[in-house]
């Protein structure tokens, strides 16, 4: 009997080592990575940034607003916001602004559905990028010239640097080291032995063509996962700019963080 025990513990033991040295190898990998910045380009690709805005009548305004403070020559890049069930006044707030809102109609909200509703809206334009943000999320205004810098290079998909905008709480620190543990490892550290970074969610940017082929396909809670599958499978690079931040809302009570893990989990 205890030589069966011992085996199942040994088999344990090497699986949970696995696990182990698989974080180890990368945090040790994003400590010695080097700085990756883009040399500067005189062309000026076109962005299409897509905020889709589910119940975000808080945060939604001051966002858009924020990045619309981009040192970029604005014909170069268009802002759409999807609203899905916003007040009427918060939609009004929005067309003030030199953006396209489009409000969602449809049944069953999503992020995918937000994201495609977009899409379609934007047909018959021509862009080279999508990027995608978060309701809550904050750029710096060198955002989409170091996105630029990246894509004239030939970065067909890239993941920003998504950091903290609130440490008030501490669900809300808990969720930030969270994230900048994540950071380190699994984008910094694989881009650090020339792998893929993983997606988080915000903060991304996608080549425009391939990105309307495949946003169809999208349909879980985890279309960030959804499309980081694709494009591995499809031997895309995702190139990770530690250097670019996203400032992005944490949650601050432990119910929500519960929520939000369970969430990741099942996608």
């Amino acid at each position: 009997m205890m030589s069966v025990l011992h085996y199942i513990d040994l088999v344990a033991f090497i699986l949970l080592s696995l696990s182990v040295g698989y974080l180890l190898i990368f945090t040790i990998s994003a400590k010695f990575a080097p700085r990756r910045v883009y040399p500067e380009t005189s062309t000026r690709h076109r962005f299409l940034v897509i905020f889709p805005a589910y119940k975000e009548d808080r945060v939604i305004v001051e966002a858009v607003t924020t990045f619309l403070e981009q040192d970029y020559p604005t014909e170069k890049y268009d802002v759409v916001v999807v609203s899905d069930q916003m007040e009427a006044a918060t939609n009004e707030q929005l067309r003030q602004l030199p953006i396209q809102l489009l409000i969602a109609r449809y049944e069953n909200s999503s992020k995918a559905k937000a994201l495609s509703l977009a899409m379609d809206a934007t047909a018959e334009k021509d862009y080279d990028m999508v990027v995608i943000m978060d309701a809550d999320n904050h750029s710096v205004p060198s955002f989409l010239e170091e996105l630029n810098r990246a894509y004239a290079c030939g970065r067909k998909a890239i993941q920003a640097h998504r950091k903290a905008k609130n440490t008030n709480t501490d669900t809300a620190v808990l969720d930030a080291m969270s994230e900048e543990i994540n950071n380190s490892i699994f984008r910094l550290g694989h881009n650090a032995l020339h792998l893929s970074a993983a997606l988080s969610g915000s903060g991304m940017a996608i080549d425009a063509s391939w990105f309307r082929e495949h946003v169809k396909h999208l349909e879980t809670a985890g279309e960030d996962k959804e499309l980081e599958a694709l494009l591995l499978k499809q031997q895309i690079y995702i190139d990770y700019l530690n250097h670019v931040p996203v400032y992005d809302e944490k949650v601050q009570k432990k119910e929500n963080f519960k929520h939000q893990r369970k969430r990741w989990i099942a996608a």
